[in-house]
């Protein structure tokens, strides 16, 4: 016992020996004392419990040691995290921190494969997420196409409201989100009913086993072989399984079916690339389609769905914001045609309760995980090469200097003489390199359902009921408790 407890106290010495010796060297971010091998996992659980989501414990832990840019260990991890508007964009726009991690989370996340775009990085990365983005504008999403495609997803989601009554909103707009994705990447919808249920589910039971940091599969992978139910890991694997099954499934099928010469989808469009490119050792592999349809619907459904949702919910809780945006829908488009992409310029109020909505209730508060290529010198601060960043985009978006009064859902602040005015110092969609490539789609998707819900429908609280505030569920992604509304038709 006497040897054990010696052997313990060796250790921690030695710990902090190094620790302080390190900190001598060179000037690392500040931030609490990591424990050997948990890190200061124990004190953000307590400082998430206390706020009641991450991503206000990091930003407290951020003026605490006053400095936007801070440090802590998680398992055996150490985690950088940046705050503030000037050193989030500072980083944003720095090449040495596009990389991206490599860490169970990951290799969870990506099925065990280092390809797509989201989660991936270097050269095979650029030319990956540059022939996306250039496939983006061939299908024509952000124009008239796209206008088409979404006009036939609001006659559904009109016709599933038609009599008003009492309804939840999201299970009505996620089916139509999926499809317009799906559309895109295969072509045609997902007709059956109980397919296009069971899709939806498989992505909300990824999107809730994890949280901004990694979650505890990350900071201690080890844990998966003593508890694989508990922690999660066999969940993942199970899901991982039968969503890759139908990504595989539906990627056959467009295999058997490819005529050259007559590509109409994104998976079209990537064979195409895979077949002629393939005697040049080329990055179009069966792997990166399936990683990049992945991507593709982690990115799309659940943070477009729920930004509606959203969205929805503040015209409920908002009565006299809901006023005036029917009053210049009613007035600048009418109510009977349906919206189109180029009614944006037209719409400055609609537009600016769109931003506002997002900056107060941004979907994504923690984006991330970096990796820095390079040790490199940051806001004063040492960051080690391969360092995990995690980039605090709530504190962008809440800092009372930039945006006064950021708990305020005022849309007037991005109106200038009644004109529509993106703030540069938002990071909806990122900046730099890492910027979303399906920014334009999702937009695109958001206005005119948004719009094209507005035109038929008013939405009222529900009587004696509610809801009559905004109540968020914290997670990887932030989310509206679940609420019904009041729908009345037009």
């Amino acid at each position: 016992m006497y040897v054990s407890v010696l052997l313990w106290t060796i250790t921690i010495l030695l710990v902090i020996f190094e620790y302080m010796q390190r900190r001598k060297q060179k000037k690392y971010p500040p931030g609490p004392f990591s424990w050997p091998l948990i890190g200061s996992q124990s004190l953000l659980r307590r400082l998430t419990h206390k706020h009641g989501s991450q991503h206000v414990a990091f930003w407290k832990l951020a003026q605490k040691y006053k400095s936007d840019v801070i440090m802590l260990g998680l398992g055996t991890r150490k985690i950088i995290v940046v705050s503030g508007v000037n050193s989030v964009h500072k980083l944003l726009r720095n090449h040495n921190f596009d990389g991206r991690p490599w860490n169970e989370f990951i290799k969870l996340r990506n099925m065990g494969i280092r390809k797509g775009i989201t989660m991936n990085d270097g050269d095979e990365w650029k030319e990956l997420r540059t022939w996306v983005v250039k496939i983006l504008k061939t299908l024509g999403f952000g124009k008239q196409e796209m206008s088409r495609l979404i006009q036939d997803e609001i006659v559904i989601i009109i016709e599933s409201l038609k009599n008003g009554g009492i309804h939840r909103l999201k299970p009505i707009i996620t089916p139509t989100v999926l499809n317009v994705l799906w559309t895109f990447a295969t072509g045609k919808r997902i007709s059956e009913f109980k397919q296009l249920k069971y899709f939806i589910e498989l992505m909300e039971r990824r999107t809730r086993t994890f949280d901004s940091s990694g979650g505890t599969l990350s900071n201690f992978p080890w844990i998966r072989y003593i508890a694989p139910e508990m922690s999660g890991y066999n969940l993942l694997l199970k899901v991982n399984d039968e969503l890759k099954q139908i990504l595989i499934d539906t990627i056959n099928d467009h295999k058997e079916k490819y005529v050259p010469g007559e590509e109409n989808d994104l998976i079209d469009m990537f064979l195409r690339e895979m077949y002629y490119e393939k005697q040049f050792n080329s990055i179009f592999t069966e792997d990166q389609l399936l990683l990049v349809l992945l991507d593709l619907f982690i990115a799309g459904i659940n943070t477009t769905a729920t930004t509606l949702d959203f969205l929805l919910l503040h015209m409920v809780v908002y009565q006299d914001v809901q006023k005036k945006v029917k009053e210049e829908i009613s007035s600048k488009i009418g109510l009977i045609e349906f919206p189109k992409v180029e009614d944006k310029s037209k719409l400055n109020y609609v537009e600016a309760v769109i931003t506002e909505a997002q900056r107060i209730c941004g979907i994504i508060p923690i984006s991330g995980p970096r990796r820095v290529y390079e040790e490199t010198v940051f806001e004063g601060y040492t960051i080690p090469k391969n360092a995990t960043i995690l980039i605090n985009q709530y504190s962008v978006h809440m800092d009372p200097d930039a945006f006064p009064n950021p708990h305020e859902f005022k849309p007037e602040r991005f109106l200038k003489d009644g004109t529509f005015q993106m703030d540069s110092k938002l990071t909806l969609f990122g900046k730099g390199n890492r910027r979303c490539p399906g920014e334009k789609l999702a937009k695109s998707v958001i206005f005119l359902l948004f719009v094209g819900i507005m035109q038929k429908y008013t939405l009222l609280p529900v009587p004696n009921k509610g809801p009559y505030v905004i109540e968020i569920i914290p997670g990887l992604t932030l989310s509206p408790k679940p609420y019904e509304v009041l729908v009345v038709p037009q």
